[in-house]
């Protein structure tokens, strides 16, 4: 992120005021005069490398702020008078003082700041970047989530088996919208901003939602736990013959691989060791994680397991259900870690 000033005092005046706030700066100053000598061009190489532009008038403003998006860049534009207009306009945000700004500013501006705070501009960014993450993290939670109810509705009745002994019934379909409803709702619009989150370069405008990547992640998300609850339960029901130990085993192993998935895709640069810690600091996130386990307990170890078509598991059976339900969920740990040491986290 380029911080850049443009102002109307003279040089001297504007360097010492970026002393002051502590704005990173080098050497050369441009002023308005010098700026009426380039062309387009020119001036687009020129704000690549100065931050400070001294007695500039309206029409430097704009050149600059077009210059500055010429060159790829998503510009935010800061100002409060009827001569920052233009410029307020011709950005790609135009953010308007609310206090001290002029009425034709804020006609201007696509944001009005009302306590006329810098700092606010960086709490409001920062803020958006997190929520837009939350919401790719969202997608990528309810394709993820799907794939393996999905395949298991579809694949049952191709390997012939009797609709009375299939890993999911309409009922288990219920219960489970039930789990992933609120995990989407209150988890995951809930989760901390990623560390670096401020060290991006602003995505671009024309970037979707669901990019290639992401729709890869959760396809072989969702594949790795259809194939371990699925194949779990196929291969109790094949071996023991029982379809309600089967059925139960494979439900199991999808609730469980459902909180781990939040847990690993809670954030997508650091370890889930790392992770943990922030997550359940929010008794949020932490409560509703527990009441999915909760509700698990109760549907197993209570007559509601007659309801379910369920039956109780031993604690091998659990220990187990939970241990595939983590592996099918945690391999994507081992590419964060290839992926941190290959571009570690500054």
């Amino acid at each position: 992120m380029q911080m850049i000033m443009i102002t109307g005092d003279n040089g001297i005046t504007a360097r010492g005021i970026a002393d002051q706030i502590g704005m990173d700066q080098n050497s050369r100053i441009i002023t308005g005069e010098q700026i009426d000598q380039l062309l387009d061009e020119e001036l687009q190489k020129a704000v690549a490398n100065v931050n400070i532009f001294s007695r500039v008038i309206p029409n430097h403003k704009m050149r600059i702020v077009q210059a500055l998006k010429a060159n790829g860049e998503i510009v935010a534009m800061t100002g409060d008078g009827v001569n920052d207009a233009p410029a307020l306009k011709s950005a790609d945000i135009g953010i308007a003082m609310g206090k001290r700004g002029s009425e034709v500013s804020r006609e201007a501006a696509d944001l009005i700041l009302l306590d006329d705070n810098f700092a606010t501009i960086l709490d409001t960014v920062e803020d958006g970047r997190r929520i837009y993450d939350n919401i790719k993290k969202a997608v990528n939670y309810i394709f993820t989530i799907h794939i393996p109810i999905a395949l298991s509705s579809l694949l049952g009745p191709l390997l012939k088996i009797s609709p009375d002994a299939l890993l999911l019934l309409p009922i288990h379909i219920v219960l489970m919208e039930l789990i992933i409803d609120p995990t989407c709702s209150i988890v995951l619009e809930r989760l901390p901003k990623e560390e670096t989150i401020m060290k991006r370069a602003p995505r671009k405008a024309n970037t979707p939602l669901l990019s290639h990547a992401l729709l890869l992640k959760s396809i072989l998300q969702g594949l790795m736990m259809f194939i371990a609850s699925f194949g779990t339960y196929y291969l109790y029901y094949i071996d023991k013959g029982d379809p309600f130990l089967a059925r139960t085993m494979g439900m199991t192993i999808i609730i469980f691989a459902n909180i781990f998935l939040v847990l690993v895709n809670s954030s997508n640069q650091s370890l889930v060791i790392h992770s943990i810690k922030s997550l359940f600091q929010d008794r949020i996130i932490c409560l509703s994680l527990c009441l999915t386990l909760l509700m698990l307990g109760i549907i197993l170890y209570t007559p509601l397991h007659l309801f379910f078509k369920l039956v109780p598991l031993s604690l091998s059976q659990l220990l187990l259900s939970l241990f595939i339900g983590a592996f099918c969920v945690f391999w994507y740990e081992g590419i964060k870690f290839y992926l941190q040491k290959k571009h570690p986290l500054k």
